[in-house]
């Protein structure tokens, strides 16, 4: 039997790989010498914009198109002006609502046999709606393309829009409204756009259940066709299609598709108020969000490239100022970030971390630090190299995908830039200086200005805001405004 094991044994060696049964084969060690010095990183590439081929069609709808034959798929984007601002005062969520119950079904097609449809051809389509733009989108392979448009349309012109879908959507939603409302990070969410904008603002307005009742699947129809008009709005595609192809699909797809939406009244005045501390109280919870926030500059701003890498340096990621103080200093906080938040007309500062409970007033003072001394002192060479480094190199990446293109596309519509922009941002990047990141900052960061969301459990985290407003530092004189979950006063 002996004899039998080592015969066994001996054939299976013979079968491993040399690697396995080599006696001289050694482990790999953290010290070995190769990795004494960091590897060098290669040059970036070459920085090319695909061709945007434009036309417009004889309804008016603006289209793009960027052929790319990397891979057999198609993606379109339909982009529609006006989105949530468009909710009437106590109507909050319903244009989103509205614009989700479209891609159920339609009229010929219930949900499930609309979904099958759009599974045997490995489609999909979704529509959205964001807080001043809404849309409806298409991902197919090329060959699948037919049928996916006629799919595609006939959500666009013949939504089914039916009563079962509609209730449905709305107790999901107000399931979500729930648990947003019940932690500490998803009540800060909700609420920083109230501070941010003002209560009756329409992009500060939050929703609620109630403001969800009474949404009938009739006036989502009216919704959808008043606002799903071809002039004025942008069909965005990219992938394995042709201008003479795509716009021979569209023809006959959109030829009865016609009229345009009404104006869309500009965003009124953002109702920020500087200096304002706000408290929502989580009872019980072991964390604390903290928001600072203030209003800032217009995405056009000349400075951008000054401003967008002196915000990476502050906030932007997990080397920033702002992260390596909370997380890596203190080890009160997984992370914490700082950025702009860009809209069409403007954008607002947002600095935000879940800290640990116990140091929620420690936290904020060191966010305000931060911005303090990101404003009076010249950011490190160091640091300069590395976010413009990593920009740069990170700016292809961007117009390497479909999905990726298309967002980029989007952006610069959204913001009233052109791809050019992004051409010339290297350049502008690699001549940015440090003198101009402390311009930027004392420019456009203004801690004197900013006012404080902060949500916790009231017993731990209000003494610790009271400390801060009766000691000389920045939140010195705040009174704490506390607020319910619907961003009204208490």
């Amino acid at each position: 039997m002996r004899n039998i094991a080592r015969g066994i044994a001996a054939s299976l060696l013979l079968t491993l790989p040399a690697w396995m049964v080599c006696a001289d084969q050694r482990p790999e060690f953290p010290d070995a010498p190769y990795r004494a010095q960091q590897p060098s990183a290669g040059p970036p590439p070459a920085f090319r914009l695909p061709r945007v081929e434009t036309f417009t069609l004889s309804n008016g709808l603006e289209v793009h198109v960027v052929t790319r034959t990397t891979l057999p798929t198609v993606q379109l984007q339909l982009v529609v002006p006006g989105g949530s601002q468009l909710d009437a005062p106590g109507h909050e969520g319903q244009t989103s609502l509205c614009v989700a119950l479209a891609s159920e079904s339609t009229e010929k097609l219930e949900r499930a046999a609309y979904r099958e449809a759009l599974a045997d051809i490995a489609a999909t389509v979704n529509t959205w709606a964001s807080r001043e733009r809404m849309g409806l989108d298409l991902a197919v392979l090329k060959r699948n393309l037919p049928q996916a448009l006629q799919l595609w349309g006939d959500v666009l012109l013949h939504p089914g829009m039916r009563v079962s879908d509609l209730m449905r959507l709305t107790a999901q939603r107000k399931a979500a409204l729930a648990q947003q409302k019940s932690n500490v990070g998803g009540l800060a969410s909700r609420l920083q756009p109230v501070v941010t904008w003002g209560a009756t603002h329409p992009l500060g307005r939050v929703t609620t259940e109630a403001t969800l009742d009474g949404l009938t699947a009739e006036s989502c129809r009216a919704l959808w066709q008043a606002r799903q008009l071809p002039k004025g709005a942008r069909l965005y595609a990219v992938g394995d299609i042709t201008r003479a192809e795509l716009l021979a699909a569209l023809k006959p797809l959109l030829a009865s598709w016609k009229g345009q939406a009404p104006a869309i009244a500009p965003l009124p005045t953002p109702q920020f108020t500087p200096r304002q501390l706000f408290f929502v109280d989580v009872p019980g919870s072991p964390q604390a969000s903290i928001s600072v926030i203030h209003l800032g500059p217009v995405r056009t701003d000349p400075t951008y490239p000054a401003i967008s890498l002196m915000t990476a340096i502050l906030g932007g990621g997990f080397s920033s100022r702002i992260n390596m103080n909370l997380r890596e200093q203190h080890g009160w906080a997984y992370g914490a970030r700082g950025s702009f938040d860009f809209i069409r007309g403007g954008s607002a500062w947002l600095a935000t971390a879940s800290v640990r409970i116990d140091t929620a007033g420690p936290a904020i003072a060191e966010i305000y630090k931060e911005m303090e001394r990101m404003r009076a002192e010249l950011a490190t060479a160091e640091e300069l190299n590395r976010e413009r480094d990593g920009s740069v190199g990170a700016l292809q990446a961007g117009w390497v995908t479909s999905s990726g293109i298309l967002s980029r596309l989007l952006s610069f519509d959204y913001l009233g830039l052109t791809p050019d922009d992004d051409a010339k941002m290297p350049a502008r990047w690699k001549a940015t200086t440090v003198e101009q990141l402390r311009a930027a900052a004392q420019t456009f960061i203004r801690p004197a200005d900013a006012s404080v969301l902060v949500v916790g459990d009231a017993a731990k985290v209000l003494p610790q805001l009271q400390e801060l407003t009766k000691t000389d530092g920045p939140l010195a004189g705040m009174n704490v405004i506390r607020l319910n979950a619907e961003g009204q006063p208490q």
